[in-house]
């Protein structure tokens, strides 16, 4: 289908051409013309992502301790941690440190938050977005990270950064950990340069020393919700039944919404909202199911986390911009307690699984891409969720 030009009319504005022009261009130019060659499977349910923001640890540490009580409440399980609940978490900046706690230590949100409060300090000076800063970082992480790498993450684990040497975005990427040594990094490493920016950048090294990568100080890729999707929609080997958005769900946490001054900050929150909004109109009308962005609404300045759950909940809107929600965050988290449970529900009664896991023991065939936009597809031993 020959697409030549698309005219804006504002006499045909409406939600639901919009969303028909844009599916178009999706279908053309993001995803290929081409179809998935996997069948569609409509019992295999969908695939459950946790996007964590550069900047949003108290919001979303506040978030996530919320979620988790929810959960636990309706599950009735008082041991349930959300690494249970979601396949894959990707996080940015201090968003790393928390999805490595969730899911490369196992930690429950309620355990990390504890460990959290432990290693604080009184606030620092220094240029890391952590309000209270760790003291001696380095041993902090090891401490917390010991000698794990990403392939023992529990599940998938995405940690975006940009990388000096090469000039261009870099994934940290369980899948391409359990490929090749050249893309195992020591957790530890990862979370220390993509959180404390020490004069700008930090040097990482693979397990193997192959690969070294500069990290950029964090903020470049504030909002990291896009790199998960991406990551699932062609990683067909662990996600093998994922053939569009109307497969995924995404809870995506942000940060306080409040007005900044300082050029870092304010481009940080640019790239944040600019990510929210296209992510917005990929899901289209699915987005009111299928994606919740948990963040501030920037009205009520000096807020705290505790206040922002308590704030309307915003949404993207086709082409429209944001628009304030009748349900608060709080409800928000509630409602999607509510379908994570009930997805892990209807898996327990399932003899088809939705996600394949491959294990960190499997022999390496090929070497993965940095840029984890596509892994291998194929059979293999693997937990399955």
């Amino acid at each position: 289908m020959a697409l030549n030009a698309v005219y804006y009319d504002p006499a045909m504005d409406s939600p639901k051409l919009c969303q028909d022009i844009f599916a178009i261009l999706e279908s053309q130019f993001l995803f290929g013309a081409s179809k998935p060659s996997f069948p569609a499977v409509s019992t295999v349910g969908k695939v459950r992502i946790l996007s964590i923001d550069d900047g949003a640890e108290d919001l979303a540490m506040a978030s996530l301790l919320r979620l988790e009580s929810s959960l636990r409440r309706l599950s009735g399980d008082a041991s349930a941690s959300l690494s249970h609940f979601f396949d894959l978490v990707v996080g940015s900046g201090s968003g790393a440190l928390l999805a490595s706690l969730l899911f490369a230590d196992n930690l429950s949100a309620e355990k990390a938050s504890l460990l959290l409060s432990e290693t604080r300090i009184e606030k620092s000076k220094t240029r890391t977005r952590f309000g209270r800063l760790f003291k001696k970082e380095s041993k902090v992480f090891n401490k917390i990270f010991g000698e794990a790498t990403l392939k023992d993450a529990v599940k998938p684990l995405l940690i975006t950064c940009y990388d000096l040497n090469t000039g261009a975005p870099f994934v940290f990427s369980r899948a391409d950990a359990v490929e090749a040594d050249g893309f195992d990094f020591k957790i530890r490493d990862v979370c220390e340069a993509t959180m404390c920016q020490r004069k700008g950048s930090k040097e990482v090294k693979s397990v193997d020393g192959e690969t070294r990568i500069r990290v950029l100080e964090a903020g470049v890729s504030a909002n990291p919700t896009s790199v998960g999707i991406t990551h699932v929609m062609h990683n067909k080997q662990e996600f093998p039944f994922v053939n569009g958005l109307d497969d995924v769900f995404v809870l995506s946490i942000g940060g306080s919404g409040a007005c900044r001054s300082d050029t870092a900050s304010v481009a940080g929150a640019s790239q944040a909202d600019m990510v929210d909004q296209s992510v917005a109109m990929a899901f289209g009308e699915s987005r009111k199911s299928n994606y919740i962005r948990i963040q501030g609404n920037g009205i009520n300045a000096g807020s705290t986390a505790e206040d922002i759950l308590l704030e309307a909940n915003i949404e993207s809107v086709l082409f429209q911009g944001k628009k304030l929600m009748k349900e608060t965050n709080t409800q928000r988290l509630e409602w999607a307690a509510e379908v994570l449970l009930k997805e892990q529900q209807r898996r327990q009664q399932s003899n088809i699984p939705t996600v394949f896991i491959k294990p960190a023991a499997t022999p390496r065939t090929s070497s993965s891409s940095a840029m984890t936009l596509t892994t291998l597809t194929g059979s293999s031993e693997s937990p399955r969720y």
